[in-house]
């Protein structure tokens, strides 16, 4: 393990209603405050692990160093290669029926995550999206 500090990058998205609704946040937490390692998409997280009491987050995605995308269906925190077709996560297909073999990461969050995408599920006090008034 090497002695570089490791800094999570949260992407935070308001949600489909609430306050937040089409807004989003990036945020970066420090690996010592709270550890992602093991928990998989879909999973929630409590609010104030991270800084936000009473808020609750959904771990929707995510990707590592290098920018592979993690997926949902290809289980554990391995790397792998896909047969992807339609418009799949980090494919957009030129023609018809056209297939492509693409690089993902698993649906576990491992130490090689840097950006972790988060959906807010449940909204606390505080107010985490400020609103630009014109």
């Amino acid at each position: 393990m090497s002695s570089e500090k490791r800094v999570y990058k949260l992407n935070i998205s308001g949600g489909s209603e609430g306050p937040g609704k089409g807004l989003s946040k990036l945020i970066e937490i420090d690996e010592k405050k709270f550890r992602f390692d093991g928990m998989k998409i879909g999973e929630i997280i409590k609010g104030g692990l991270i800084g936000f009491p009473n808020y609750e987050f959904q771990i929707m995605g995510g990707s590592d160093a290098s920018g592979f995308p993690m997926r949902k269906d290809v289980h554990g925190p391995v790397k792998k290669r896909i047969l992807v077709s339609k418009r799949a996560i980090g494919y957009k297909p030129k023609r018809k029926g056209e297939k492509k073999r693409k690089m993902v990461r698993g649906n576990e969050v491992s130490y090689d995550m840097t950006l972790l995408n988060l959906k807010v599920v449940k909204y606390g006090e505080t107010e985490l999206f400020k609103v630009k008034e014109e």
